[in-house]
């Protein structure tokens, strides 16, 4: 990020952005962490005297990256993800927005919790986390938490991450909760009584080493029942 009132030119890189149809070697200026212009390389373009330079050459230019689906397990699980070094990682693998999961010690189940990791990524100034409530209190599958509550703290969305959420009446609720709220539920599509035990996929790996495998209706059951309970 370039410092406020300076400009950046990011040159000969190969910009790629399908949203504006760039598929093509070029120049990008940016004054105040905003584009001023793009052009091909060899431009006419004006340049700024005092203009910081970044060859790009042999790099992609692109749109920051946007993972879904992360683990960061903070707090709780520090030994293994921080909120800090899951930023880094996705600072430069190309991510600017992360979407953090519940899957944390405790679970993002209540407000302060969803505050708590806005807060902190917001003092790491890393990459813009955007955190995932949980469905259930404590991911049990038992209670639904206070779902405005959460929305109102911050959240994009409800999962009980690698849980299901088994019961259809509560999964109808949680559902007619996010119409209101417009915000999305994000299931773990698995019936629990059709993949007990298993281990890996249902198949001829499974078979030759005597495994018990989860066969592919323990997903198909669970996304037919959800799209039936949302229409």
């Amino acid at each position: 990020m370039n410092k406020e009132g300076s400009y950046l030119l990011v040159k000969n890189g190969h910009l790629l952005d399908p949203a504006n149809d760039l598929n093509n070697p070029g120049d990008i200026l940016i004054y105040n962490n905003k584009i001023i212009w793009i052009a091909p390389i060899n431009h006419r373009n004006a340049i700024p005297k005092q203009t910081s330079v970044l060859d790009a050459q042999g790099l992609i230019v692109s749109p920051g990256f946007i993972d879904l689906h992360c683990h960061l397990r903070d707090p709780g699980f520090e030994e293994k993800e921080t909120l800090e070094s899951g930023s880094l990682a996705a600072a430069r693998g190309g991510f600017t927005t992360i979407c953090a999961m519940p899957n944390t010690d405790p679970p993002l189940d209540t407000p302060e919790l969803i505050k708590y990791v806005l807060h902190k990524s917001a003092e790491l100034n890393l990459v813009r986390v955007l955190p995932i409530g949980c469905v259930t209190k404590k991911r049990e599958g038992k209670e639904l938490v206070n779902m405005k509550a959460l929305a109102e703290a911050g959240v994009i969305g409800f999962s009980d991450d690698g849980d299901p959420v088994s019961d259809p009446l509560l999964m109808r609720k949680a559902l007619e909760n996010s119409v209101e709220l417009k915000l999305p539920i994000i299931q773990h599509c698995q019936d629990l009584c059709l993949s007990k035990g298993a281990v890996l996929h249902q198949g001829w790996v499974a078979k030759r080493l005597g495994l018990i495998g989860m066969p592919s209706e323990a997903e198909e059951k669970m996304a037919e029942r959800d799209i039936n309970l949302a229409a």
